[in-house]
Order: C-alpha cells, then structure tokens, then sequence
C-alpha cells in the first residue's frame, strides 16, 4: 500500500476508525518516512455537531504536529441537484474534495479507514439491491490514489486498540439512523445473521476475498477475447464482432457487452441485466439489421457488426476564449474564471476560501496568454502525478467523464498545452514543487 518516503493524505472524520488510522500511521511515519497531512470534510448535514467534528479533527492535527486540509460542502444541496440520494451525494463528495487535495498538496496516496465491518456492510448493501461480481466484491484494499490499511480489522479490534492507547474520537448520531440503509443493515441486519453464524463477519469478509480475487482473474482472462471481438474503438461509437458474440459462453458476453457500455459511456449507472439482456437478443436475432435503445447508447447490429453509439445530438461549436488575469464570465462555457497570481508561501488554505473550487499552478511553468477551448481530435493531456501525456480522449473515458458531457469540458491552455482540465485535473506540467516562488490560482466555479 505504501513506498518508503510518500505524501500520504489521511481522512480523519473524528470518529474512532479514522482515528486510530491516523495514530497507526503517526506511529509507522518515521520508520517508513512517511509525510502524513490529515483531510477533514464537513458535510453540513449535522449543524454545530459537524463543527464540533471538524474543530476536533483540527485538534488532533495539532496535536500530532500535522498539517490539515478542510472543507465544507452542503452535500444536501448537492443532493437535491444531481437527484441523488444523501448518501450517494455524501460519497460523490467526500471522493471528489479527497482527490483534488491530494492533488494539490501532492500526495502520492490516499488513506482510508474502513474496516472488516464496512466490507461486510457494502457487501450486503450491494446483494440486497441485486449487484453482480462487483458488488459482492466489497470494497478494494487497494483502488489508487486510495489505500485501506484497516480493511482486515474488525470495529471490535478498532475500538479496543483506541481504548488501550486512550484515544478519544465523535460519535457520530447519525450513524444510529436507521432511516438510511447502511445503518439499518449494521444494526439490524447483521444481528439477525449472526445469530445464524456467530462468525458472519469473518465468514463474509473471507467470501469478499475470494469473489474479488475471481473477478480479478476474470478480467485478466477478458483481455484476448477483448482484443478479438473488438473491431473499432472511439469515444463516438464502438464496433463489436456479431458472430464472435454469439458464440461466446453467456458469461463472457456479457462481460463484454458491459466492458463496450462502459467505455461508451464513461459509467454502467442506469444499465442492468434487463439491459444486457436486450443487447444479447439484438445480437442473436435473425434479422441482418436492428436497433435498441438504451439509457444514453444507441446498439445496432449491422450485418457481422454489433454498433454502439452515442445518439447524435447537434450542438453548436463553442468558440475559443482569450483569459486574462482576474474575473471573468464565459457563459458558453457555464464556468466563471477567477485568475489571480501570488507568491508561494507553501499554504493553499491561505489562497482558499471556504467552498472554492481553486487549482494552483506553478507561474513560471505557465507560457501566457492563456485560452479557454474545448476538445480538438489530437489532444493529448499530462494529468496531475503521471509521467508523461496520454490522449485527452481516454483521459475522459478513464475518468469516467459521460460521453455528453466530454465536448463541453471546458480546457485551459497556454500558449503550448492544455493546464487544466477544468473540474477534473491540472497538468503535472505546471504543478507546485520545491522550486516554486508564484502562483497561479485558478478558481472557478460553475454558472447556470
């Protein structure tokens, strides 16, 4: 999970498992030469006892001589607005300010602090709504930038651990709710297995671990019947052998057609077995030529072709910008840009405001004037801690950006490259390391 000498950015909620995380990784950081910086995020969902969480959290930075990235969101309006769930949106969130402060502060890995009983938990949450391998998978010990070095421990262990070193830590009241399923499933749930299984916790997290080491191998196995079936790739359309399809054991089909949607459209939210199954009666059907249509993709079969497309939805192009310093609209865009430079004083916090949406870039690593565009078939990307450059296309696809929304992405560029893929990832071009002296910040923020 970690190398000798890595930025480590901790989430720390205040309550007992992120805590004893924190003071776990205190303890390796010398031995290991680790840079720990601890995360706190305020959801705005609990009122002055989020305040108390986040002043808390503050503390025990303190304490430990650590430095803290905070932010506040309301996750409830954000809820109301993508049309998600609270803890839907919660998650969404927490994931998105996680990436982009590790981002900023250069941290090579993100650290998590679930446990045995949160794998046991998303995994029976996932079985209860009909997930597939995935699901039942769990969670990942290891989903880069993000590392879970609790995963194997039980909250039992957890709470004894913190007890032992006189720890203290929030309850978080909420977490008593039942009204939200996971808490439901925690507290009446799981009790009522256990009385089947007094080992259910162990049982599942080892069933987890052999479901997860199965789909791993699985889609190792999936990359030559990948290359077989596959006869043309774009982020517009992708074009499927028919009659390799067809004659393929069920299972892979499957796979496959969910790989082809996935890339297609940059997630698998809204697809189901109802829909793969539609797909693998289009392919069987005696017909030469028909379509179906599903959420957001148009499947054809075209002769020995299986053809998955975006629907062509005519847009008008968007002109390129000129951006200067300071504060300006760009409405065809839906973004408005903030440019300021600053000298470096190695403290973000001091050039944020609470709720901002900024990036940083080093100034002298910038060639000016800077422009504001949208995609151009060629484009190629260095995203933020990867060496070298990738097309800007399958950075998208492997950002699961919606091939929607990937003309409109708003790009910034100096005079020889793109920046700042705006909402997504600054350039490792231009990035703040030792030698910085000024700042460019980027803050930005999206208009109606």
């Amino acid at each position: 999970m970690l190398k000798q000498g890595e930025k480590v950015l901790v989430a720390v909620s205040g309550g007992v498992d992120s805590t004893v995380l924190l003071d776990i990784l205190c303890q390796l950081a010398p031995e290991q030469g680790l840079s720990l910086v601890v995360a706190h995020l305020d959801h705005r969902l609990r009122g002055d006892e989020a305040q108390e969480d986040a002043r808390f959290v503050g503390r025990l930075a303190e304490r430990y001589g650590l430095p803290l990235v905070s932010e506040s969101v309301d996750v409830g309006a954000v809820a109301k607005e993508k049309k998600m769930g609270i803890e839907e949106a919660a998650r969404t969130v927490r994931m998105r300010f996680l990436r982009e402060a590790a981002e900023r502060i250069g941290a090579e890995k993100i650290a998590l602090g679930h446990t045995t009983n949160d794998l046991v938990e998303t995994m029976l949450y996932n079985l209860i709504r009909g997930a597939g391998t995935d699901g039942l998978a769990g969670i990942k010990p290891v989903n880069l930038p993000f590392i879970r070095p609790l995963l194997d421990v039980t909250r039992a262990e957890i709470v004894a651990y913190a007890h032992e070193r006189g720890l203290s830590w929030r309850e978080d009241l909420s977490n008593a709710d039942t009204s939200f399923t996971r808490n439901r499933i925690r507290h009446e749930i799981i009790p009522l297995l256990k009385g089947l299984n007094t080992n259910l916790v162990a049982s599942l997290s080892r069933t987890a671990e052999i479901v997860r080491e199965e789909r791993d191998a699985f889609i190792e196995l999936l990359k030559q019947p990948w290359k077989e079936v596959l006869r043309s790739e774009s982020d517009e359309a992708i074009r499927l052998d028919r009659a390799y399809l067809e004659l393929c054991p069920i299972g892979i089909t499957r796979a496959l057609l969910r790989r082809a949607l996935d890339l297609i459209r940059g997630d698998l939210q809204g697809i189901g077995k109802v829909h793969v199954d539609a797909l693998s009666r289009l392919i069987a059907s005696p017909s030469a030529h028909g379509e179906l249509h599903l959420p957001r993709i148009l499947a054809r079969v075209q002769g020995g072709d299986l053809i998955l497309s975006v629907p062509h939805v005519k847009r008008a192009s968007i002109a390129p910008r000129e951006v200067l310093l300071g504060k300006a609209d760009f409405p065809s865009f839906g973004i408005t840009l903030d440019l300021v430079i600053a000298p470096w004083e190695g403290d973000l916090d001091s050039l944020k405001k609470k709720g901002e949406k900024v990036e940083i870039a080093d100034a002298d690593k910038v060639s000016f004037p800077l422009i504001l565009r949208t995609r151009r078939p060629g484009d190629r990307f260095s995203p933020l801690g990867l060496a070298g450059t990738k097309k800007l296309k399958d950075f998208l696809m492997d950002a699961h950006v919606p091939f929607y929304k990937r003309d409109l992405i708003p790009l910034l560029c100096d005079k020889e490259r793109i920046i700042l893929v705006v909402g997504e990832r600054l350039s490792d071009l231009v990035r703040v390391d030792t030698g910085t002296r000024s700042v460019l910040v980027i803050r930005w923020r999206e208009t109606t």
